[in-house]
């Protein structure tokens, strides 16, 4: 058992700090990366706790029955799109990458069961992760982002840039019950989410907050996490210090402006003369999701089940959309929503939003039963983030997704003698009735 929750440990820091580079750990040219690699182990090596537990849900009674429904449903209807995209004429191999929306979920098993098991690991490790990516982010926004050195066999840099600081800073505020104690540690992952300048996070970790201040009725410590990311931003500028965020100079005036730019780019140029390029990188995935959106309910049938995994969606944008990246492969249209859409239709849709119900159903029995919302406002920040940028069709953003929500959904299922703590091999269900 001691060595999953390392595992988990060690997939979640390796994702949420170096991203995409992390992600092609692995057999490059076979395309088998370390999520396929982790996830086909914990399969072989623990059927019961993953495929056990998932077949008994949807034959005896206990909290996962909607789960266990869900998932088969969006599984079977993930292999049915691989098999028409397939017969469509598209490789088997690269066919199977869109798969990746659908069996990644499977990952939410791993995450209960780690949950059930060590119950203690969640805050342990978002105590790490807190430290680890905050160090790596910083050396990475200082040296790392020019190193060019690529993973060989793949144009993707071998220090990726650091993705979890959304999920570090709504982590600690989950689980430290002083803030002062970790204000050195939760300042530099500030820095690091304004500096990564990733709006989509920002929406979502805003809103992540703001439900556990609900939840929990303590504004106060909402009121202070405001006041973290203020002083952060006020003694980057008193300092006079130049540090280059992703894309733009780290500023007061830069941030309002991405804000701001897709709203009104007018106003936003009163913050920054950049405010041009901040509202381009939202308007050009509006028009390709415009374009997704016709083309899908151009027919009955596109409409029902989308263009199939295999399909060249990127094709759907407008020529000056794809200029300079013919060379790219680009799957994404950077939100979850009309890559659903696109690829699996209203059908795919739906399903996928059931399996999220279903989901967010036992993240909020594991607050209403244990008092944890940990689950709950990582779900909250993940769905919302994945509106507007790649999610569900990454590892990077998948994977800790449903590792985080799965161990978040286990305090639920070990209140009021439910579920019993004992090792997977005694099953990880309750008793009919119970």
């Amino acid at each position: 058992m001691v060595i999953w929750p390392r595992v988990t440990g060690f997939l979640l820091v390796g994702y949420l700090c170096m991203t995409r580079s992390f992600a092609y750990l692995g057999i490059t040219p076979l395309k088998i990366f370390i999520g396929e690699i982790v996830l086909a182990a914990f399969l072989l090596f623990k059927p019961r706790v993953a495929l056990g537990t998932w077949a008994a849900s949807l034959l005896r009674v206990s909290p996962l029955n909607a789960l266990g429904f869900a998932l088969l449903l969006f599984v079977a209807y993930g292999i049915w799109q691989v098999g028409r995209g397939v017969l469509g004429g598209s490789s088997i191999i690269y066919t199977l990458k869109f798969f990746i929306f659908n069996y990644y979920a499977l990952y939410l098993f791993l995450g209960i069961w780690v949950g059930l098991q060590a119950p203690e690991s969640l805050p342990r490790l978002i105590r790490a992760l807190a430290w680890v990516h905050g160090i790596y982010g910083l050396i990475w926004l200082v040296v790392l982002r020019d190193v060019t050195a690529l993973i060989p066999g793949a144009r993707v840099q071998v220090f990726g840039a650091p993705g979890g600081a959304a999920f570090v800073i709504l982590g600690l505020l989950c689980f430290e019950r002083n803030l002062r104690a970790v204000w050195p540690v939760l300042a530099l992952n500030v820095v690091i989410l304004l500096a990564m300048q990733v709006r989509a996070q920002w929406l979502g970790l805003a809103l992540g907050v703001l439900v556990w201040g609900l939840l929990t009725r303590r504004f106060g410590r909402v009121v202070t996490m405001g006041m973290v990311g203020l002083a952060v931003i006020g003694m980057v500028e008193l300092a006079d210090v130049r540090l280059t965020g992703r894309m733009s100079t780290f500023s007061l005036g830069e941030i309002l402006s991405r804000v701001v730019a897709p709203i009104d780019v007018e106003l936003a140029k009163q913050f920054s003369p950049n405010a041009k390029g901040h509202a381009g990188t939202a308007v050009w995935r509006e028009r390709w999701w415009g374009q997704i959106w016709h083309s899908v309910h151009s027919t009955p049938m596109l409409e029902a089940f989308g263009h199939g995994y295999g399909f060249d969606l990127f094709a759907l944008a407008p020529e000056d959309v794809r200029a300079g990246q013919e060379d790219w492969e680009v799957r994404t249209p950077h939100s979850v929503f009309y890559y659903a859409l696109g690829y699996t239709g209203w059908v795919g849709v739906v399903l996928f939003v059931g399996l999220q119900v279903t989901i967010l159903r036992l993240v909020w029995r594991s607050f209403r039963l244990g008092g944890a919302p940990a689950g709950l406002v990582f779900w909250v920040m993940g769905m919302s983030a994945a509106c507007f940028e790649q999610s569900f069709d990454t590892p990077y953003k998948a994977i800790p997704f449903y590792l985080l929500v799965g161990m978040g959904i286990a305090p639920g299922l070990q209140t009021r003698g439910e579920w019993d703590a004992r090792p997977a091999r005694a099953q990880l269900l309750p008793v009919a009735g119970r």
